[in-house]
């Protein structure tokens, strides 16, 4: 069995308290800056996309852009899902969260089939919607 002395419980209570209460609720200032970063991510994808459908990238590349940009809307939708926000904020979160997922799917089926411009087209548009989407909601915060 452990024994802490009183001047340790003094320590490690409050900390406890603090690690149990879990992170602080995000602002609208943190909201806006998470919605700034996936109109970003959006962006880059989108035009990364165009730019591949016209040819003007390899494939090695493309595949290689992708799946970074990927990996970084992942990172974006966890942090998003981290966040702890007040009842007024946590709508626009789910839909930033909604939009991002949508994003990754887009980056996943564009990075299926880099060699169909058709689809890479159709990808584009449907990123440049979501892009939308959040600028929208972005300006309504």
């Amino acid at each position: 069995m452990l024994h802490l002395s009183p001047a340790r419980l003094l320590v490690i209570a409050p900390l406890s308290l603090l690690l149990a209460c879990g992170s602080k609720q995000a602002s609208r200032e943190d909201v806006r800056s998470d919605f700034t970063k996936s109109i970003s991510m959006a962006s880059e994808a989108e035009t990364f996309i165009g730019y591949v459908s016209q040819g003007h990238s390899t494939y090695d590349f493309a595949s290689g852009h992708l799946r970074y940009l990927s990996d970084e809307v992942k990172r974006g939708t966890e942090e998003v899902s981290n966040r702890n926000a007040p009842p007024d904020l946590e709508k626009a979160l789910n839909l930033d969260r909604l939009q991002l997922n949508l994003l990754s799917a887009q980056l996943e089926n564009a990075s299926h089939h880099l060699r169909q411009p058709d689809v890479l087209a159709a990808s584009e548009r449907q990123i440049r919607a979501i892009r939308m989407t959040l600028v929208q909601a972005n300006s309504s915060l």
